[in-house]
């Protein structure tokens, strides 16, 4: 019963594929802005306390957790080019949307570069080492150069929730257990133990290491 409730639940991320644009390499990185907090809709929130952590950095926990369970991974490096792309479109479909930048072309998702390295922070410190994007999320994500923007096919999960179940604070760095719950029943489709490395970035933190248990 679980296998099939994740399959249905990961099937919801798998929505409409793009119309009407074309593969292209991942542009060059570019600085964020010190600005860019400001611009978004959520309050991404930097403070120490485990509470605002998980508020924080639910979207990338939420989104790495998916796309482990996707390739059925047990364990999430940021050097995993191929894990770590799959996890920054969960991001970006589930949550891109928050942003104030963004936009809609039909039912896309459009968002600029800029918005899309500041979620990548959260994932990896250089989305540049990532290398292109690969062809195996190329129905589902695309960089058009014409208007310097990554354009998403929307998912949606919101029938699963993080929870956090507890933590452990070691200076710079936030170890977090938690588990995905399926809001339906209550059941616990996964258990985590994430750490979090404190980052002077959007989300305060970014995902240093992530283990299934």
């Amino acid at each position: 019963m679980k296998k099939l409730l994740l399959t249905a639940m990961l099937a919801a991320l798998l929505v409409m594929p793009l119309e009407g644009a074309a593969l292209a390499q991942t542009p060059e990185a570019s600085a964020p802005t010190a600005d860019t907090a400001q611009e978004l809709d959520f309050d991404p929130g930097c403070v120490p306390a485990e509470t605002d952590a998980l508020e924080s950095m639910t979207p990338a926990i939420h989104a790495v957790v998916l796309a482990m369970l996707h390739q059925e991974q047990t364990v999430y490096s940021p050097q995993n080019a191929q894990l770590t792309w799959e996890a920054l479109y969960n991001m970006l479909s589930l949550y891109g949307q928050m942003d104030d930048r963004s936009d809609y072309v039909g039912e896309d998702l459009v968002l600029p570069t800029e918005a899309a390295l500041d979620f990548s922070t959260a994932l990896t410190l250089s989305l540049d080492a990532l290398g292109p994007l690969p062809e195996e999320l190329s129905d589902r994500m695309v960089y058009d150069a014409e208007l310097d923007s990554y354009r998403l096919a929307c998912g949606s999960d919101s029938l699963a929730q993080i929870r956090l179940d507890s933590s452990r604070d070691a200076g710079r760095e936030l170890e977090l257990t938690g588990t995905l719950v399926y809001l339906v029943d209550n059941t616990d489709l996964a258990r985590f133990r994430v750490t979090l490395r404190s980052q002077d970035n959007l989300f305060g933190y970014t995902v240093a290491g992530l283990e299934l248990l």
